[in-house]
């Protein structure tokens, strides 16, 4: 008999480097973290709280439709209603009322502090409470007045907070309509030199 010749099929072993798998997880890893950071910082505007003995973790800056100041100017207030914006007390300017925020801060009067934020922060807190809980963590010691920015019926002051960690900066903006004074907005940013 002849022996019939069988066809040798050849194997071959799957010769992929593990480290090029490794390389791929990292960059899809760090890619969605990415996308995270980016579409988080986009969709917040609150100060988020930390732990005791850790340093807080600041909002975004320059989030928002109003940013403070353009040039030395203040910018224009988005959807502002003067039916549903903060008033500023008869008989305070913005600047006072500025100084009087910090000053209540300061001394812990958070609920009073609370009430001076323009509508739209007072919602991104929730309530005085939480409000007080996030701006407590940063022990707050002091702070500084920028010089009021005005333009018409506008005006804009930042102010600077002092704390353990690292200075933080807000520019408030008030829209002055008839003989009352509004805040329209408090956003990070701005400069008090």
């Amino acid at each position: 008999m002849s022996e019939i010749e069988t066809p040798q099929i050849e194997t071959t072993k799957s010769s992929t480097n593990p480290i090029i798998i490794v390389l791929v997880v990292v960059v899809v890893v760090l890619a969605a973290g990415l996308v995270y950071m980016v579409w988080n910082s986009n969709n917040s505007d609150v100060v988020s709280t930390s732990p005791a003995g850790q340093t807080p973790v600041m909002p975004p800056a320059n989030t928002g439709t109003n940013m403070g100041t353009t040039g030395g100017t203040p910018a224009p207030a988005a959807n502002f209603d003067p039916a549903t914006a903060t008033k500023v007390p008869a008989g305070t300017t913005p600047e006072d009322f500025v100084k009087l925020y910090h000053e209540d801060v300061i001394a812990g009067k958070y609920a009073e502090a609370y009430k001076m934020l323009p509508l739209d922060k007072q919602q991104s807190y929730g309530d005085a409470a939480s409000y007080e809980e996030q701006v407590k963590a940063y022990g707050i010691t002091s702070y500084e007045l920028g010089s009021p920015a005005a333009n018409g019926d506008d005006l804009s002051i930042a102010a600077t907070q002092v704390t353990p960690q690292m200075p933080i900066t807000y520019t408030w903006s008030f829209k002055k309509v008839g003989d009352v004074w509004y805040v329209t907005a408090r956003n990070m940013g701005g400069s008090t030199n």
